[in-house]
């Protein structure tokens, strides 16, 4: 196999995996360890990924730039599933609910049960899919369009979403630290957020163990504007103290369900 086509398929392999070890791109492509390393060599001097003892990541940047909601509603489906399963209970007849454009999102609204809801949303696969759904009353936030996202940002989404108050949002994000607050690559998907987080009693922030301890472009808002994180597996203690000390419930597929709120 050309080293041209092998690196493109490592692109793949890690932009599903978000990071890959040198032996088992050896065993899976049949050449040395020496050939995989000089591949990963190469492809972090072309700014594609950043190498690690025993292996690579994906750099932050890349994954920004290819990172379309056609591609990611393909990629990570076990992590989003997992955190739509832990979801699930906290959606109940008869709430108000605002999800986001993520295909996390995404995720939690196709695995939601099927009772009466009332949903907003600026996010044009999400209207799609419930607009299938009798039960639901689906209010749509236009706006501008967002083609990469599939989604509805700018002044009229924001206008449109002030008239609203919500009892629960669901949001994602693209990073989030403990010192940076909750952050995002694009400023316009941040200030639809912000406008949300100021109009939720409840707001549940979905994120996958990856996106942890890393800062994003624009801010979105701090840790006391989150009630809730909902994760696909359990987080580091650090973060767990982080959390209670800020009055933050964490749930993964691991958390015994007691909601009291």
């Amino acid at each position: 196999m050309l080293a041209a086509l092998r690196k493109e398929k490592i692109k793949s392999i890690l932009f599903n995996q978000k990071e890959v070890s040198v032996s088992a791109l050896a065993a899976h492509f049949e050449v040395s360890e020496e050939t995989i390393r000089r591949d990963l060599t190469s492809m972090e001097g072309e700014g594609i990924l950043v190498r690690k003892h025993g292996g690579a990541i994906m750099a932050d940047k890349v994954l920004g730039d290819m990172a379309t909601n056609h591609l990611l509603h393909n990629v990570f489906v076990e992590n989003k599933e997992k955190i739509a399963a832990v979801c699930r209970p906290f959606i109940q007849a008869k709430d108000c609910l605002f999800f986001d454009s993520s295909t996390t999102a995404y995720q939690v609204c196709k695995d939601m049960p099927d009772v009466e809801l009332t949903v907003l949303t600026n996010s044009l696969s999400i209207m799609n899919l419930l607009a299938q759904r009798e039960k639901i009353n689906l209010i749509a936030v236009g706006g501008t369009m967002l083609k990469n996202k599939d989604c509805f940002i700018g002044r009229s989404a924001i206008n449109f979403l002030s008239l609203f108050h919500v009892d629960k949002a669901f949001l994602s994000c693209r990073s989030l630290s403990m010192t940076d607050g909750i952050t995002e690559a694009n400023e316009s998907i941040a200030e639809v957020k912000q406008t949300v987080v100021e109009h939720a009693n409840r707001v549940f922030l979905i994120a996958d163990y990856s996106k942890f301890g890393k800062a994003s472009f624009t801010r979105v808002c701090g840790f006391d504007r989150i009630n809730d994180i909902v994760t696909d597996k359990p987080l580091s203690p650090q973060w767990q103290t982080f959390a209670q000390e800020h009055g933050i419930r964490l749930w993964n597929p691991e958390s015994p369900f007691i909601d009291d709120v």
